[in-house]
């Protein structure tokens, strides 16, 4: 996609003819430079003495290619930044953009809200009425044929256009979505090296096309992805919280504030159950008022292995008190809604850990100041809703008062803990489901929440249906009404 610094860049890089020195003025030049070289020669003994201090530094460096490393200080910091952490909303200059930017922030796990409010600034500065040279429009400067296929009218007024700063958010986060798919692809195939979100970027500046001819050519840094990572930390929150009070649990009081909520946890069952012990003496009570015992939960999950406890749940209930609690239909649904997302994650409450081994090295978020303790493998899949990264294992463990980043394992030997991590998902991670099955986003919106770049749009029905059959079934034990907006 071209954008306005494209414009200047080829403006500046435009042929120019230059105007050929008569005789005279050829002899005037050389006069001048017989009666200055003393001034020339002192420059040049000058420029020698600063090559010999730093040449070797000079020597030393090397291009900075599509896969940074190796560099220090800001500069490594701008190259490494994945954009995943806690929107700072006050420094979002649009204020009914925020809502948009975290819920958009969820589309798929390349991308995220700091991602999508550094690339806005970088497109229009927040700018509704925003034009770019060749047509772009909005704030996040999208031609009109890349919004006609995936601009919807998401604020719900009746009209999808290019100009509403919500329909222009979420058109912008479905339209990197399927850049980071074709991206993903090339570099499967082995027709592109390079880290993923700076070839999205790359790839919304300058066309799909255009990067399938990069191969492993370095990009430089004054790209535009780096112009977008540049502005990451401006849309990052770093206000910190205390830590939670101590906890009768095994792993002891996290320390430090929530790292991000992250984009949800990849969908995938696990290797199955160890053993694992609850905190706590008894059960706590069922949200009031549900028809939710531990004989309606056996009815819903019969092949349930002993790990995934009744009692671990519903002590692991008290700690979110407004889970399930809407009046009349809302709390019911909700409830439903949930074991159904879990009942999908874990194959029924049969595995406790992600199937896919080969993945398990990919939820390390290097960058976070904290980094992975417990080694990068350690932070995959776990639980009941299959919890993963180390941000959200660590935020996790925060609100739960669990040492999560370096016990990351507590998750699959305790049943309250592992409860408890996707009841934390569920109310304040990942874009919120809780919100968005009390609100009006019905069940759909917590699938397209929890895994709805894998999923939604038509690329796993299979699994859409699954998670939609359990929700109908726990809903009919529940006695309530599954209400509209099903599927994703």
């Amino acid at each position: 996609m071209a954008s306005t610094r494209n414009a200047r860049a080829r403006a500046a890089a435009a042929d120019v003819t230059p105007k050929q020195p008569d005789a005279g003025q050829t002899t005037g030049i050389i006069v001048a430079v017989m009666a200055f070289w003393p001034l020339f020669l002192v420059a040049l003994l000058c420029l020698l003495c600063i090559v010999s201090i730093v040449g070797g530094s000079i020597a030393q460096h090397t291009p900075v290619d599509s896969q940074p490393g190796g560099n220090s200080g800001a500069l490594d910091d701008v190259l490494k930044d994945d954009g995943k952490g806690t929107l700072d909303e006050k420094n979002v200059p649009l204020p009914d953009a925020v809502q948009a930017l975290k819920d958009a922030g969820d589309e798929c796990d390349v991308i995220s809200p700091i991602v999508l409010a550094a690339q806005i600034e970088v497109e229009s500065q927040f700018r509704r009425e925003a034009v770019g040279p060749d047509g772009q429009r909005g704030i996040a400067q999208i031609p009109d044929d890349i919004f006609a296929t995936y601009g919807k009218d998401d604020d719900g007024n009746g009209t999808a256009s290019v100009l509403d700063p919500v329909d222009s958010i979420h058109a912008q986060a479905r339209y990197l979505c399927a850049l980071s798919d074709q991206v993903g692809e090339l570099i499967d195939n082995g027709e592109l090296t390079g880290d993923r979100l700076t070839l999205t970027l790359l790839a919304w500046n300058v066309g799909i096309e255009s990067i399938k001819t990069l191969g492993t050519v370095p990009i430089g840094l004054l790209a535009y992805p780096y112009e977008v990572r540049s502005e990451f930390e401006s849309f990052r929150s770093h206000e910190t919280t205390p830590a939670p009070p101590p906890s009768p649990s095994p792993g002891g009081v996290g320390t430090g504030p929530p790292g991000g909520a992250g984009t949800g946890p990849p969908g995938g069952a696990g290797t199955g159950p160890p053993g694992g012990t609850e905190t706590g003496t008894s059960p706590a009570k069922p949200p009031s008022g549900s028809g939710f015992d531990e004989a309606v939960f056996r009815k819903m999950f019969p092949r349930a292995i002993p790990f995934y406890s009744y009692a671990g749940l519903t002590q692991a209930m008290a700690k979110y008190p407004a889970f399930a609690s809407g009046s009349g239909d809302v709390g019911k649904r909700e409830l439903a809604a949930f074991l159904a997302n879990v009942n999908h994650e874990s194959g029924g409450l049969i595995y406790v850990e992600e199937l896919n081994q080969s993945a398990w090295g990919n939820y390390c978020q290097t960058s976070a100041p904290y980094g992975c303790p417990a080694g990068v493998r350690a932070y995959h899949g776990r639980g009941p809703i299959q919890l993963s990264w180390n941000y959200n294992y660590y935020a996790a463990g925060n609100d739960l008062g669990y040492d999560l980043l370096h016990r990351p394992e507590l998750v699959s030997t305790n049943s309250t803990v592992a409860w408890g991590t996707a009841l934390w998902f569920w109310m304040r991670g990942g874009g919120s489901p809780h919100s968005a099955i009390t609100g009006t986003g019905g069940f759909g919106a917590t699938i397209r929440i929890i895994n709805g770049y894998l999923e939604c749009g038509g690329k796993r029905p299979d699994a859409v249906g699954s998670r939609v059959s359990a929700y109908r079934k726990f809903c009919e034990l529940l006695g309530v009404d599954p209400g509209g907006n099903l599927t994703c």
